[in-house]
């Protein structure tokens, strides 16, 4: 199981929102995952194998050894997609 964590200023606005669409992408590629929501400031990315954020909050945990998806529009499902996939793969070699 691949555990995931998306990542905002507070946890409860965009965090939220691209933890419910990066659940969607995996129920419907039928991969197993659990996805949480953190705010920047009590996110321990070591405890993850993936972080979905946006630049600016990717900026400040530059220093994780955790991959990290940075997506800027949050209404483009096709590109969210299409990164948590790649990473994915990258992750299971």
């Amino acid at each position: 199981m691949i555990n995931i964590v998306t990542v905002c200023g507070a946890g409860v606005g965009s965090s939220m929102m691209l933890r419910l669409f990066a659940q969607q992408i995996l129920d419907a590629e039928g991969i197993e995952a659990t996805v949480d929501a953190s705010d920047i400031g009590s996110v321990d990315p070591s405890a993850y194998d993936l972080i979905i954020t946006t630049s600016d909050f990717a900026d400040a945990l530059r220093d994780a050894s955790t991959p990290i998806i940075r997506i800027d529009n949050m209404m483009d499902k096709a590109f969210l997609k299409e990164q948590i996939l790649q990473a994915i793969a990258e992750i299971g070699r």
